[in-house]
């Protein structure tokens, strides 16, 4: 993992993401906000450890503070607190979200030198959310 540290990706396509949104309860204005903005997304390791998973737009920053393989608390951009655990391996980032209603989500977040894809799957949604992100060129 260590080669995609401070890497800037953003998302230029995706699948079935405003029906995941419907899943999770995105009411109709936050969803159609959120399927028109281009996230950039970037995970950075901090001194003491804990690493940094930053998503941010034009409208907001989303900043995850995680260790590695340990549980928390994640407030999601809509405001809902999920219990989260984040496992790091190779080029492969686990995002495991419980949401309080029950619902269970699991983002896999595959690194590669020159994009991203994030696949999304979720206990009683039948279909799979597959986000393409390209690495921000800084010239």
């Amino acid at each position: 993992m260590e080669q995609f540290l401070g890497r800037k990706y953003v998302m230029t396509h995706y699948e079935n993401f405003e029906d995941y949104l419907i899943y999770i309860g995105l009411g109709f204005i936050s969803r159609k906000i959120a399927l028109n903005l281009r996230p950039v997304h970037s995970l950075t390791r901090n001194e003491d450890g804990t690493y940094l998973y930053n998503i941010h737009t034009t409208l907001y920053n989303w900043d995850i503070v995680f260790t590695p393989d340990i549980e928390f608390n994640e407030k999601r951009p809509d405001g809902q607190i999920v219990r989260a655990t984040i496992t790091l391996e190779d080029n492969i980032m686990i995002h495991i979200q419980n949401h309080p209603e029950g619902k269970h989500s699991k983002h896999v977040i595959e690194f590669y030198p020159d994009r991203n894809v994030v696949t999304t799957t979720a206990r009683g949604f039948n279909k799979t959310v597959i986000r393409h992100y390209e690495l921000v060129r800084e010239d």
